[in-house]
């Protein structure tokens, strides 16, 4: 896990370089991709996924004084917050998405960071960059997005979503879920790699629990282990257990049946976060031109669906698709976090699109044609794939990865599509075009 770990590190390492080298902003000080996710203080506020009652973390909103125009024509959005005392010697994340295409972070003045990306979050570690009192964050970007090929952007703005929270200097980094069958196919396996991170400068003795809750509410699981975590070290613990019951619990659009873990990490003796996620048995193969799940062909009734209200509004939207018989949403580009949890409430599958929207060119391949055959632009394709796919792949309402709406064809789509298979074979990739890039053609949408 430690050699996986490092060869993605490298390999965004690789892409954020490449990305960088083009014209406009690029993107710098991105933090790792990883599953959306915020740790909560009490199990409480961690079941409900209640944001706002948690008190690590801030949305920026109420905090905003004033956009202004400098003197390069650059709109410049300014808040400024005093960072709580709780939130000292803790890891503090800035998190923003939607808004300007293009961004550029600062913190009381020093830039930090910077990202191009509309539809997708990004996030950056400003726990280095906070001071005592109040600190400044400034987002820039540019007056008209112009600063890169007109095709890379969104066709409609999207409203920002800016806020920050923290986690303990030891803290959950990631989480890794594989739900399935065992070998005979009798039982369930829970397979979960918890990525722990430190930015403390010893090894610490650490412990990291879970507990699990069938779909019907019974404590069914829990489990504790005991490592030690090496100072500004990043580490694995994997827990595999055997969920009986789960063969007759399976997730599916018909019967969306999810088990409530929550995940906690332990420090001399005291609990210091909490995680909540919501597990759904079983697979997503694709066989025969057919994508199945649990083994069993998909019968696909889809419609196109992108989020345009609150929660409360997309969730009496699903629903009330589920009613007329759709079980299938394609969307355009990434939607905000909680939609996939409600398609997984529901049931309803998706096929999960990146942000990649470029002019097809007629099918010109040459590099001045389209840009998905322009290896200068493939550390952009493939960012934009990274940060789509690593932020749901826990959720099993996707069922297949759609590299972006059709693009034109070429070295970048090729690599893409190679990226997507290196890192999960078994969900099917799609792409416009039907060449050996696309596992397979998906129906069209019943309107």
């Amino acid at each position: 896990m430690r050699r996986t770990l490092a060869t993605l590190c490298s390999l965004l390492t690789i892409v954020t370089a490449t990305a960088q080298s083009l014209n406009g902003y690029g993107y710098k000080g991105v933090a790792p991709r990883r599953t959306e996710l915020i740790s909560y203080s009490t199990r409480n506020t961690a079941e409900k996924g209640d944001r706002s009652a948690e008190r690590h973390y801030l949305d920026l909103k109420s905090k905003r004084v004033g956009t202004q125009t400098n003197d390069a024509g650059e709109r410049v959005t300014t808040y400024q917050v005093e960072i709580p005392l709780v939130w000292r010697d803790r890891e503090i994340f800035l998190h923003t998405e939607g808004g300007a295409a293009e961004k550029r972070i600062d913190i009381n003045g020093s830039t930090i960071g910077e990202c191009r990306d509309d539809r997708t979050p990004a996030e950056f570690n400003i726990s280095r960059h906070i001071k005592d009192g109040i600190t400044t964050i400034a987002i820039t970007s540019p007056a008209e997005c112009d600063l890169r090929p007109a095709e890379m952007l969104g066709a409609n703005l999207l409203e920002e979503q800016i806020f920050i929270y923290s986690q303990p200097s030891i803290h959950i980094h990631d989480i890794i879920v594989e739900a399935a069958p065992d070998k005979s196919g009798n039982h369930g396996v829970l397979q979960m790699d918890v990525v722990v991170s430190s930015s403390r400068r010893n090894v610490e003795h650490i412990s990291v629990g879970y507990d699990i809750y069938s779909p019907e509410k019974e404590l069914k699981y829990y489990d504790v282990r005991e490592m030690d975590i090496a100072g500004n070290g990043l580490d694995t613990l994997r827990f595999e257990t055997n969920i009986y019951g789960a063969m007759e619990r399976l997730w599916s659009a018909e019967q969306p049946k999810l088990y409530d873990v929550t995940l906690y990490l332990k420090r001399s003796g005291i609990i210091s976060e909490y995680i909540n996620i919501k597990v759904g048995f079983g697979t997503t193969t694709f066989a025969d031109g057919k994508i199945l799940r649990n083994g069993k062909p998909i019968d696909i009734a889809a419609v196109r669906y992108n989020v345009s209200a609150g929660r409360k509004a997309t969730e009496a939207d699903i629903k009330a698709l589920r009613k007329e018989k759709i079980n299938t949403l394609y969307v355009d580009y990434p939607q905000p976090y909680w939609f996939y949890d409600i398609c997984d409430q529901v049931g309803m599958y998706v096929v999960e699109q990146a942000n990649i929207n470029t002019d097809p060119k007629g099918g010109d391949r040459s590099r001045k044609g389209t840009l998905a055959n322009n290896p200068a632009w493939l550390g952009e394709f493939l960012e934009r794939e990274a940060a789509s796919y690593y932020r749901v792949r826990i959720h099993p309402c996707i069922v297949a990865w759609s590299l972006g709406s059709y693009s034109g064809n070429g070295y970048n789509m090729y690599k893409c599509y190679e990226w997507f298979k290196s890192q999960e074979p078994h969900r099917p990739v799609v792409y416009g075009g039907a060449e050996w890039n696309s596992d397979l053609q998906l129906p069209n949408p019943v309107r």
